[in-house]
């Protein structure tokens, strides 16, 4: 549902027999809006951008689209316009701004997560009446589903006792790459005061992602297994989580196991082209078998007793499996032992582990993984008070993830930051090298231009704006104080309507534009702002899709 040029050598590579490994069918990397709320993300603000990512990705071999909750309307529309025409479907998430309703009336065909529905269709937690009603609209659109119900369980468990999650079989089987997301400073379920308050809502939401599943579920909509495994699920124990939760939630065990089988079948045989039949024991379908030692119809629970596995003709064992699990286990080993060094050097500022772990290739990749996704994530509490330890983390991830478009990005902004801009033009021109659609880039390349530039207004002043909410038509209003700081650098203030201030992250200025990042309930909120005279105009741009245009006045 992400993925890469890495994605696509692993799937040749085991549809030639060269891998051992699973059937894989892999979207390219996820479009997102501006800005993405992950910076692995493409990013996509214009509908010419849009169309020429799914041209991109089509030409490329991908199997599909996959859309982030995030985009513009027009973008949005463009890539359902796009994919029709390039015959490849479109996957993932709601979108925010065209809401459920609308999506759901679209070309769109699968959903990916029920909470996502939810989020996309109310604003408030919804009735049983009101869940029934919405069911019933899912049904007749004839969009499938990945529930997702092992999510809010997972969250909950780290946030009770991430030790225990860290030190439990499972978790000793993810990758490097994948177990650096679930680390202390990575980890997205951040534990503080209020972890009893998020555990409250979380059990809550699980109530209600449950009813609507078995709603689902009783009315015929197609559900296909989904665990956001590894940001939110561990690998292979969360297909067997979700089974569990897909029963206790009412759908019965043969409905859980379809969603395993006959539905996943079904579904890519209707939308992936030339896709081999698969997911029913059937003469002429692929025969990849689970073998169980006891009967899931009788109890969910026995799908956990695997005797072994048929892939593409191959038996492999419960001890095969076993073996191939220590051996995975002893090669990751050495990689986990570096964690808690890595740890206290992002702590410390002391870069020295940082620098020993990356002269070994299987702990290097953990490393640049566990600071790429920091960097920019919640990992950014310690290197945001460090600059120069983000940016050396950064160039370890660009080092090791040479086709990684995102890695040079982040490394590009985070030297935009420190002002290194030949440095930062020069990563960006790297990042667009390998994807030159993605609008995150082009808007930093702008930026990093104008920066280079004097001001060409006097900066400090007043900045009084309005800015459009283009999904609520709202207006809202909104003083920027600016002042200036030592070597050309910038701060400020911003008041609400309300009159609330509260300082700004940053503010970069240069040439006639000034950008400036202020704090929102629902994350960081960037204005752009061209500056003519005393007349401002602009766009803006915050999490979930919320953006639109602005304009003002300033004053001295």
């Amino acid at each position: 549902m992400d993925g890469g040029p890495q994605h696509l050598k692993w799937r040749d590579a085991v549809r030639a027999g060269k891998l051992l490994g699973p059937t894989i069918y892999t979207a390219g990397h996820t479009i997102d809006g501006f800005p993405p709320l992950n910076e692995m993300f493409l990013t996509a603000e214009t509908p010419a951008q849009a169309s020429a990512i799914i041209r991109e990705q089509k030409q490329q071999g991908y199997d599909v689209i996959k859309v982030y909750g995030t985009l513009r309307p027009e973008v949005f529309r463009a890539i359902l316009e796009t994919a029709k025409e390039e015959k490849i479907p479109v996957v993932g998430h709601i979108n925010r701004q065209v809401g459920a309703l609308e999506v759901l009336k679209s070309s769109q065909v699968l959903a990916a997560h029920i909470e996502d529905l939810l989020a996309a269709r109310f604003d408030h937690p919804p009735t049983d009446a009101e869940l029934e009603e919405f069911a019933v609209v899912i049904a007749k659109s004839r969009i499938t589903v990945t529930p997702n119900l092992n999510v809010n369980p997972t969250n909950i468990a780290q946030l009770q006792n991430l030790d225990a999650v860290l030190a439990s079989p499972a978790a000793k089987l993810l990758s490097p790459a994948a177990y650096s997301q679930w680390m202390p400073t990575n980890n997205r379920n951040e534990r503080n005061d209020q972890s009893a308050q998020q555990i409250e809502f979380m059990n809550a939401m699980q109530g209600i992602d449950a009813k609507l599943a078995r709603l689902l579920s009783d009315r015929g909509v197609r559900l296909v297994l989904g665990t956001d495994a590894a940001p939110y699920g561990l690998p292979g124990l969360s297909a067997q989580q979700e089974l569990q939760e897909l029963v206790a939630a009412g759908v019965s065990p043969y409905q859980a196991l379809v969603t395993a089988t006959r539905a996943a079948g079904t579904f890519i045989g209707e939308n992936v082209h030339g896709a081999p039949r698969f997911g029913t024991v059937t003469e002429g379908f692929t025969a990849d078998l689970l073998l169980l030692s006891a009967n899931p119809i009788e109890s969910i629970d026995n799908v956990k007793s695997i005797e072994g596995v048929v892939l593409r003709g191959r038996w492999l064992s419960a001890a095969d499996l076993k073996q191939q699990a220590q051996s995975a286990e002893l090669r990751f080993g050495n990689a986990r032992k570096t964690t808690n060094n890595i740890d206290e050097a992002m702590e410390s500022g002391n870069l020295n582990p940082l620098a020993k772990a990356g002269a070994r290739t299987e702990a290097g990749r953990f490393v640049a993984a566990y600071g790429g996704m920091g960097a920019n994530d919640q990992g950014a509490k310690v290197a945001g008070e460090n600059l120069k330890v983000s940016i050396r983390i950064a160039e370890l991830t660009s080092r090791l993830y040479p086709e990684s478009f995102s890695a040079p990005y982040i490394l590009a902004d985070l030297l935009t930051k420190d002002r290194n801009f030949t440095e930062a033009m020069l990563q960006t021109k790297r990042s667009l090298a390998l994807e030159p659609h993605n609008a995150a880039s082009l808007d930093l390349l702008e930026k990093i231009g104008a920066l280079r530039q004097p001001p060409g207004f006097a900066p400090v002043g007043t900045y009084k704006i309005e800015y459009v909410n283009d999904q609520s038509h709202e207006t809202h209003k909104s003083d920027l104080l600016i002042e200036s700081g030592a070597k050309g650098q910038y701060s400020g203030t911003r008041k609400d309507g309300a009159g609330a201030m509260s300082a700004l992250q940053s503010v970069a200025i240069g040439g006639d534009r000034m950008w400036a990042v202020a704090d929102s309930p629902f994350g960081p909120v960037e204005f752009r702002i061209i500056v003519k005279g005393s007349d401002l105009s602009g766009y803006w741009a915050g999490p979930f899709g919320q953006n639109g245009t602005l304009k003002g006045t300033k004053s001295e």
